[in-house]
C-alpha cells in the first residue's frame, strides 16, 4: 500500500492543476496609543474644566452666604439698637411731660414773664336768661355719623400719641 505523502505524483498533480492558494500574511496589529491617549487626554481636559467650574461656583455661593448671613446678623443688631432708642425716646419723652408741673409753670410765669395771679375781684360771671337745652336731630345713628365719630376718635388718639 501506498501512503499518500507530498512528495505523491498525485499530490504533485494536484498542485499543478490548483492554482496555489496564496496564505494570507498575518499582519501584526499593534496598538496606536497616540489618539487615545489624545481623547482621553480631552476627556480628562473638560472633566478638570467641570469640576472646576462646580467649585468656583459652590466657593461663591459660600461666599455670598456668608455675606448674607453678616448683613443679617448687622440688621438684627441695629433693629434691636433702634427698638432700644425708641423705648428710650419714649421713656424720655413722657419723662419730660411729667416733669413739667402747674408750679414750675406758675413760677416761670410770674417771674420770668412778669404775670400775676388773679383776684377774685377780677372774676365775672355770666348769668345766661334762657335755660340751657338740648335738641336731638335725629334719634337714629347713621353710617356716616357712625364713620365720621371713628375717624375724630383715631384723630384725637393720634394726636394723644404725638
Amino acid at each position: 500500500m501506498m501512503t499518500a505523502s507530498r512528495e505523491s505524483v498525485a499530490y504533485k498533480q494536484y498542485e499543478e492543476r490548483m492554482a496555489p492558494v496564496q496564505q494570507e500574511r498575518t499582519r501584526d496589529l499593534r496598538a496606536v496609543p497616540t489618539p487615545r491617549r489624545r481623547k482621553k487626554a480631552a476627556v480628562r481636559l473638560n472633566v478638570f474644566v467641570c469640576v472646576s467650574v462646580i467649585a468656583i461656583a459652590a466657593v461663591y455661593i459660600l461666599f455670598c452666604q456668608m455675606q448674607l448671613t453678616q448683613l443679617t446678623a448687622q440688621v438684627s443688631t441695629q433693629t434691636e439698637a433702634l427698638d432700644e432708642l425708641a423705648a428710650e425716646n419714649v421713656s424720655l419723652s413722657s419723662k419730660q411731660m411729667n416733669s413739667m408741673d402747674m408750679t414750675q409753670v406758675e413760677e416761670y410765669a410770674v417771674n420770668h414773664l412778669g404775670m400775676v395771679k388773679m383776684d377774685n375781684s377780677q372774676i365775672e360771671y355770666v348769668e345766661l336768661t334762657n335755660p340751657d337745652t338740648v335738641t336731638v336731630a335725629q334719634s337714629g345713628v347713621s353710617l356716616d355719623a357712625l364713620f365720621s365719630g371713628l375717624a375724630r376718635s383715631f384723630s384725637a388718639a393720634l394726636e394723644y400719641i404725638r
